[in-house]
């Protein structure tokens, strides 16, 4: 992918505040395109679909909010499954147990992941997610929730630039 994922989000091209304020930071900007890449867009998918990740990233978009990010993953899941997308956009369930599991799991570590405990790694196991799935799994919801903040939050500081102050001499 070309286009920076977080500058996408966050709704501004370069030159802008927020390619300012990213640029403070170039190693995080990098390592955070790259596990983008590594998450939802790797070359080997072992174990998790292109359609389950983006199943996954459309559902805790959607629990973060309306916004580009909900609208974007949405898409990359309709151009994956143009039906399971429909069912998800419409909150209904999806009737596929692994799938199911896995949203439901995604639910419980965006919305009360105090909550969460062996019990929920058992029942990924029982609906057939391996132990590297299960990583994969939580490793998105991680993930798409960092990314989500860190765009709004840019979105917030481009939009209440600190005053200038001026320059040490």
């Amino acid at each position: 992918m070309s286009v920076d994922i977080i500058d996408h989000l966050a709704g501004e091209g370069p030159g802008g505040e927020i390619a300012r304020l990213r640029s403070l930071r170039p190693q995080a900007r990098e390592q955070a395109q790259r596990s983008y890449e590594a998450l939802l867009e790797p070359v080997d998918p072992r174990g998790v679909s292109p359609r389950e990740r983006y199943a996954v990233a459309a559902l805790v978009a959607r629990l973060h909010g309306p916004g580009p990010a909900a609208d974007l993953y949405l898409e990359n899941l309709r151009d994956e499954d143009e039906a399971l997308a429909g069912l998800l956009e419409a909150g209904e369930p999806i009737g596929e147990a692994r799938l199911d599991t896995a949203l439901a799991h995604a639910e419980l570590l965006v919305l009360r992941p105090r909550e969460a405990g062996p019990e929920h790694l058992r029942a990924l196991e029982e609906a057939g997610w391996d132990a590297d799935g299960i990583v994969t799994l939580s490793q998105l919801v991680a993930f798409l929730t960092f990314q989500l903040r860190v765009a709004h939050g840019l979105r917030v500081l481009a939009a209440h630039p600190a005053p200038a102050t001026e320059e040490p001499r």
